[in-house]
């Protein structure tokens, strides 16, 4: 009953009743879920029918009990709230809904890197254009850079690193726009939070060599997750990826030869293989010492060939690549959404309470319509009540002055007109 569907075969996203709700945000269904959080495709009503589209990550119910797991999601959002960049994916809102926490973000609407490489073993064409993927790995280094000289309100460093630069979590959006996304495992030099000692953040395969080896984390890791991505978008294989975690941690950390990208692309230029391999260094005293030094190395390799690729030129690239995919829209799982304990908990007493007032309302008003004409017979009684009191004074007053005028005269003295001479 509650299969994934096409939002199209509900007439579109406007035709969709919310599955829950986290503030202000209609559920509409699930795009993603993972061990810690899950995301959802998200409306955000306004008034005279305004609304925009978000994507919304909550924590887990199960995870929100982990006081680690939580502090990290919040790490996550001081983090995110505080970068501002055309090609980081935004956060809007960090919020509580009894006990639930999310994040509203940007709805990013393209196509992940890993769906654009996975791209390249189907059609004639398969190798991605050496051109716009350069394009695209600029402006992702722009991003990087801006994440790891952010500062603070009060212009303090915060000292970003990503951790997990990998396709999955680079987003090339349908106007041609990359955008870098999943701040979940960052880190900051001020953060309270630590990383246990021997615990792993970030994938296998786009891991550096110093991570590791457990050594502290600079930008250059980012450079050198960045640079995986970039190799394997080139030549459409998975740089280190081997066949278990053991082998692929032996080939970051111990295999001193990186695969020539010329071997497999001729195209590529002598520029584009020098930076890349600059970028890959295991020892990263030799590698490229910034996100900002790979972006001007990148952008030099790009000028030398007398391209300049813009953003309508990336859009059209994955026209080609995803032929009317831009106007689909997304596959949701509108599974009814499960909250926590106290988040249902708080539900069930809005509603009793909201219940107990229409009962109050409802009996006040049944005992109002009840007593209505009573409370008319009641005044009846009380005016005819004045009423006669009103005419029993009128006679007494009437009668007490002819009583005291006889007594004085006399009985004898009364005349049959009953006015006294003078």
């Amino acid at each position: 009953m509650y299969i994934r569907k096409r939002a199209s075969e509900l007439q579109g996203l406007g035709a969709y009743p919310p599955i829950g709700r986290l503030g202000r945000y209609q559920l509409l269904g699930r795009l993603a879920a993972g061990g810690m959080a899950e995301i959802y495709l998200a409306r955000e009503p306004g008034p005279k029918s305004v609304h925009r589209h978000v994507v919304v990550k909550r924590i887990l119910p199960h995870v929100a009990e982990d006081e680690i797991a939580v502090a990290m999601f919040v790490h996550e959002a001081k983090l995110c709230v505080q970068l501002q960049h055309p090609n980081i994916c935004p956060v809007y809102e960090f919020g509580e809904d009894n006990g639930t926490y999310f994040l509203a973000m940007e709805w990013v609407r393209g196509v992940s890197l890993r769906a654009l490489i996975q791209s390249a073993s189907r059609g004639n064409d398969a190798s991605l254009s050496v051109h716009v993927i350069t394009q695209v790995f600029i402006e992702l280094a722009g991003a990087l850079h801006h994440a790891h000289t952010a500062t603070d309100s009060e212009g303090v460093p915060l000292g970003i690193v990503h951790r997990d630069v990998t396709p999955e979590n680079i987003i090339v959006g349908y106007n041609g726009v990359p955008k870098l996304i999943d701040f979940g495992v960052a880190k900051a030099k001020n953060q309270q939070h630590r990383t246990e000692k021997g615990v792993l953040k970030g994938k296998f395969a786009y891991m550096s060599p110093e991570q590791y080896q457990g050594a502290s984390l600079d930008p250059r890791s980012d450079v050198f997750s960045l640079c995986i991505c970039l190799h394997e978008a080139l030549t459409g294989n998975a740089l280190f990826e081997r066949a278990s975690e053991y082998e692929t941690v032996a080939a970051i950390v111990l295999d001193p030869e990186i695969p020539s990208v010329r071997q497999t692309r001729q195209e590529v230029s002598q520029c584009l293989e020098d930076t890349l391999m600059a970028g890959l260094a295991k020892d990263r005293s030799a590698r490229i010492g910034s996100a900002d030094q790979l972006q001007k190395r990148l952008v030099a390799t790009l000028e030398n060939s007398g391209r300049i690729i813009r953003h309508a030129a990336v859009s059209e690239y994955l026209e080609l690549r995803f032929p009317g995919q831009s106007k689909n829209l997304p596959t949701l799982d509108r599974r009814p959404v499960a909250f926590s304990r106290k988040h249902d908990e708080a539900d069930s007493i809005q509603r009793m309470m909201a219940g107990v007032e229409i009962d109050d309302a409802e009996n006040m008003l049944m005992r109002s319509q009840k007593r209505k004409p009573l409370r008319l017979i009641l005044l009846l009684l009380l005016m005819l009540a004045g009423l006669a009191c009103a005419l029993s004074w009128v006679i007494h007053r009437a009668r007490v002055p002819a009583q005291e005028t006889v007594s004085e005269l006399g009985p004898c003295s009364m005349r049959p007109s009953g006015i006294l001479e003078s």
